[in-house]
């Protein structure tokens, strides 16, 4: 626009001007010599005295004067209107430009790299779903979200409370019940939870060929030691899992590690199954948060685990099975004693040295080697 409005400015002033002075050099002047011209040949061919010959000449000198006055005035408009045109060009596009600039909004400005937003960080995107479900309570993503960003800060507690409302309100999404059971065994030290597998059930019966799902089945398998179910269970996983998946990768290297395991029959399993049952009473004295430990320790020696397993109370699904994995050192596995002492400890600390106020209860001596399950009693 600024440029169109220059050309038809240069246009409007600089061609009148120049054909103005072409009319007035060509005509005028050059006809006023033309006619000095004949006056001299009309005096030398004695057609005219001298006295009129001065008359004459004196008429048209002035009219020439007057001519190139007039020329002159033309000529110095000329320079006069050039000098406007150039300040107009220089303040058109210079008006033009701050007048756009006064009639932008200041929103469509382009801004500075410096003043772009920044990301928000992990507590700022808590705080915004925390905000927007105070008016939007029902929102059963936002319940998920939250839960899944308190994950990733590590605040388990707060996951598990915004998981929990994410499926009382929507209990039928298996994406949802799978999350929330990972959710729960994470917060847990990798132990199912009767809740956990409650979700995980529910998964299973909503889409049977859920591979979060069949997965997480089969690592509750694995805790059951039912290494049949866990290898049905993976491998109808991994059939589900798309060819792209980047999860086969790792599914196919469990399941070679499962065969091999169980292609090796020299190679002696052992573990030691122990089942608690803690009465009302001690329940209602102790705090949720306090742990449960239960470990076995050598017939004779010194008192140390050789195995361990620790949970807190309110997690307790009142069964843990002790393996080689669970050994505290690795040159002192499980596998080498022949006989060992049950432990349960119930523990405000969680330290491995007893505590005032812990409460523990010893089995009698067992065998390893019959893969012993136990039951022990806290009251």
């Amino acid at each position: 626009m600024v440029v169109t409005s220059s050309a038809w400015i240069i246009w409007f002033l600089y061609r009148p001007l120049k054909s103005n002075k072409i009319n007035l050099e060509s005509s005028n002047i050059t006809l006023g010599k033309q006619k000095l011209l004949e006056l001299e040949q009309d005096l030398h061919q004695n057609l005219i005295d001298e006295k009129q010959f001065n008359q004459a000449k004196e008429e048209i000198s002035t009219t020439l004067a007057i001519e190139l006055q007039e020329v002159s005035n033309i000529q110095n408009n000329a320079s006069n209107n050039t000098w406007v045109l150039i300040l107009i060009l220089v303040l058109l596009p210079v008006m033009s430009i701050s007048v756009y600039q006064y009639l932008t909004p200041e929103s469509n400005m382009s801004q500075p790299l410096e003043s772009a937003e920044k990301p928000l960080s992990l507590e700022q995107s808590a705080n915004k779903i925390v905000q927007y479900l105070q008016t939007n309570k029902d929102d059963s993503e936002a319940w998920r979200m939250l839960g899944l960003t308190y994950f990733e800060l590590g605040k388990l507690d707060l996951s598990i409370d915004a998981y929990e409302e994410s499926y009382q309100i929507n209990p039928k999404d298996p994406r949802l019940l799978v999350e929330y059971a990972s959710m729960m065994i994470s917060a847990s030290d990798n132990q199912f939870s009767d809740h956990s597998v409650k979700l995980i059930k529910q998964a299973l019966e909503i889409e049977p060929n859920a591979p979060d799902a069949l997965y997480l089945a089969g690592m509750f398998a694995v805790s059951q030691r039912d290494f049949i179910l866990t290898k049905g269970l993976w491998q109808r996983a991994l059939s589900a899992l798309p060819e792209d998946s980047i999860d086969r990768v790792a599914l196919v290297n469990i399941l070679s590690e499962l065969k091999a395991a169980e292609g090796n029959k020299n190679t002696p399993k052992r573990f030691v199954s122990v089942r608690v049952d803690v009465s009302d009473k001690i329940l209602k004295s102790r705090s949720s948060e306090d742990f449960i430990m239960i470990y076995v320790k050598a017939v004779k020696g010194k008192p140390m685990p050789i195995a361990i397993k620790k949970i807190k109370l309110k997690d307790f699904t009142g069964q843990m099975v002790l393996t080689d994995q669970d050994s505290v050192i690795q040159g002192n596995q499980l596998s080498t004693h022949e006989q060992v002492i049950a432990v349960v400890r119930i523990s405000a600390t969680g330290s491995a040295m007893r505590g005032v106020g812990d409460i523990q209860v010893l089995s009698k001596a067992i065998n390893v080697a019959d893969n012993p399950s136990i039951h022990l009693e806290v009251k």
